[in-house]
């Protein structure tokens, strides 16, 4: 597996910078295929337009992971549904050269149901800042350096192509959505509510059903403003006190914390940080009375369902504990949009009861 730019061993201080020879390899690779597709992942979130210019050059959809979505908001070649997916399979299989940008191709995101059965893509060009994730995957060519650099250094050297990219994937988009059931497609619903009602929002999720339904098929309408715990390992509460940092180092955007009521108890602190400093959060609590997600998990697989029913809060008494402005309302995105837009200046709390 070739890999260009620095050794793994030497200190970075700069970005690497692609070996141009590898570079022209990557770009013959591209002129030479038909139905290029592209993987997008966290790391070309600062890389949007040279990404959609590489991709409307291409005529390649692209398929997001959860830290890409936003990347490609309303370009008829995105694809903001989890590679997991059945459609998005397909569409990945269909291809005869994949572009990997930014993505550490992990399992929550690629395999989130472990089935071990994700199509071969060890033929794919790679592109990464980390030389130690380019040795993780084979791949038939790897592009040491900053994302969109080289986007851009690719598109410069590829010929337009016709490649019915938007045909392809709006099918996956499709396809994707209809293989959701009506409860995930509810919550999505809300989650475009959401978007609608605070556009170029930080929304910071938690693990909670909403924010699982979202990684598997939702498209923000800012790169970098959907992230949450619910990747990796995940973690339990993490959204409250992320949500405080995000409105402090982006204060010019509205940040909304969603985050289930069991993920709540294990940070409640946190909406009283964000009292005293005044920020302007909207905690949006997904209320189930237990641990809804992680349940449903079990179930599935046939296991006894233990340890998700912790005796439920009172919601109106704990934000005014907090001293938080309090709004309860059903799961219905109307009802949604209209509590975000009522709510005062500074944080606020937001029950949405699912029981």
């Amino acid at each position: 597996m070739p890999c260009s730019g620095s050794s793994a061993t030497q200190k970075l201080l700069i970005a690497p910078s692609a070996r141009l020879s590898d570079v022209a390899e990557a770009q013959a690779l591209l002129n030479g295929a038909q139905n290029v597709v592209i993987l997008a992942g966290g790391g070309a979130k600062r890389a949007e337009q040279a990404l959609r210019t590489l991709a409307q050059r291409l005529d390649a959809p692209v398929i997001q992971t959860t830290n890409a979505r936003g990347l490609m908001a309303q370009s008829a070649l995105s694809v903001p549904a989890s590679p997991s997916m059945a459609a998005v399979r397909d569409l990945i299989k269909s291809a005869d050269q994949i572009l990997a940008i930014g993505t550490e191709l992990g399992q929550t995101d690629y395999d989130m149901y472990a089935q071990n059965d994700f199509p071969d893509i060890s033929g794919m060009i790679r592109v990464d800042i980390c030389p130690h994730q380019l040795a993780r995957h084979k791949a038939k060519l790897c592009l040491e350096g900053d994302a969109e650099a080289i986007c851009a250094q690719l598109e410069g050297g590829l010929t337009q192509k016709d490649a019915n990219g938007a045909a392809r994937a709006a099918t996956a988009r499709d396809q994707a959505w209809d293989a959701l059931s009506p409860q995930i497609q509810a919550q999505v619903t809300l989650l475009r509510a959401i978007r609608t009602a605070l556009p170029q929002a930080l929304i910071v999720g938690d693990s909670t059903q909403p924010v699982y339904a979202g990684n598997l098929y939702y498209d923000h309408d800012i790169a970098g403003g959907w992230f949450n715990a619910a990747t990796g390992y995940g973690a339990l509460g993490y959204a409250a006190g992320a949500a405080v940092g995000a409105a402090v180092g982006a204060p010019e955007r509205p940040v909304i914390c969603l985050i289930g009521d069991g993920g709540l108890q294990f940070s409640p602190g946190e909406l009283r940080t964000a009292l005293d400093e005044n920020l302007p959060i909207r905690f949006v609590v997904w209320n189930n009375q237990g641990f809804g997600e992680i349940a449903s998990a079990m179930a599935e697989v046939g296991a006894e369902v233990i340890g998700c029913d912790p005796s439920p809060l009172d919601m109106a008494a704990f934000a005014k504990a907090c001293d938080l402005p309090f709004q309860t309302i059903i799961p219905e995105a109307n009802a949604l949009q209209m509590a975000l837009k009522a709510t005062p200046r500074g944080p606020s709390f937001i029950e949405i009861r699912d029981y």
